[in-house]
């Protein structure tokens, strides 16, 4: 069976496949070829999102607990949860952090019996990429006498070190923060099933690259060997427009 077989509109909403349909000027075959096709560049960056992404949340959690001289099996939850934190996350964070402690305990301690404690590991693996991201981001600078400003007051004093080759290093995390939401508005399109062939793949691989190397370059150096991105990337104009393959020609309107 072919792709443009499956009633892929009805599947997937009109809406949803009207994107599609624009892209391929009314070509119902090559409108179903373009959606597989984008399936597959979806399933092509996950090894190396998936990869880039623990590393990201498990650097940062591994200097806040060096920071707050905890060790990563107790975590740092409860120091920024304290009545008097030595770390101050704005009100967003720590929701984010209090609903990580309500789904364990959903899970893990029914009525009536001992309490079970969360560890570090359990919260951190519960808390999504953005809670990551914005602790590299701005906080609230400039309110509350400083103490929600996170450059200040995380990434210079010892955050930076979780990107031990990240070229600025305490000195401005402005362009690390950039990678991130870059990296972070592409994992989000891919978790959520949304059309990525409208982006550059060689800026977001490139990206990903990055964000690997500023961690551990024999991190990037595995994803730049393996990944299957630009496999895919080239079987554009022999899968989708059915042509001869041109390496040179990538897939249209890229943001």
């Amino acid at each position: 069976m072919d792709a443009h077989e499956l009633p892929l509109e009805e599947l997937i909403s009109p809406a949803r496949y009207q994107r599609y349909r624009a892209a391929a000027r009314g070509d119902t075959a090559r409108a179903a070829r373009l959606y597989m096709w984008n399936c597959d560049l979806s399933a092509a960056y996950w090894p190396s999102i998936a990869l880039v992404e623990v590393a990201i949340r498990n650097a940062i959690d591994s200097q806040l607990c060096s920071h707050l001289g905890v060790t990563r099996e107790h975590g740092w939850h409860p120091e920024v949860l304290a009545d008097r934190p030595r770390i101050h996350l704005t009100d967003k964070e720590l929701d984010k952090v209090k609903k990580s402690i309500d789904a364990f305990d959903r899970k893990n301690n029914p009525a009536g019996q001992p309490r079970v404690e969360p560890t570090g590991g359990d919260i951190v693996a519960d808390l999504s990429l953005g809670f990551w991201v914005s602790l590299v981001g701005e906080g609230l600078p400039r309110q509350h006498a400083n103490v929600y400003d996170y450059f200040t007051k995380l990434w210079r004093p010892f955050l930076y070190k979780a990107f031990p080759h990240y070229g600025p290093g305490m000195t401005s995390a402005g362009p690390l923060r950039n990678h991130l939401r870059t990296f972070e508005l592409l994992r989000n399109r891919i978790a959520h099933h949304e059309h990525i062939f409208t982006l550059s793949p060689n800026h977001h691989l490139n990206n990903i690259i990055a964000l690997a190397g500023f961690i551990d370059l024999a991190l990037a150096d595995y994803i730049r060997g393996n990944q299957q991105v630009t496999a895919v990337t080239n079987r554009y104009r022999s899968f989708v427009l059915q042509e001869s393959p041109d390496l040179g020609d990538p897939p249209p309107d890229q943001e």
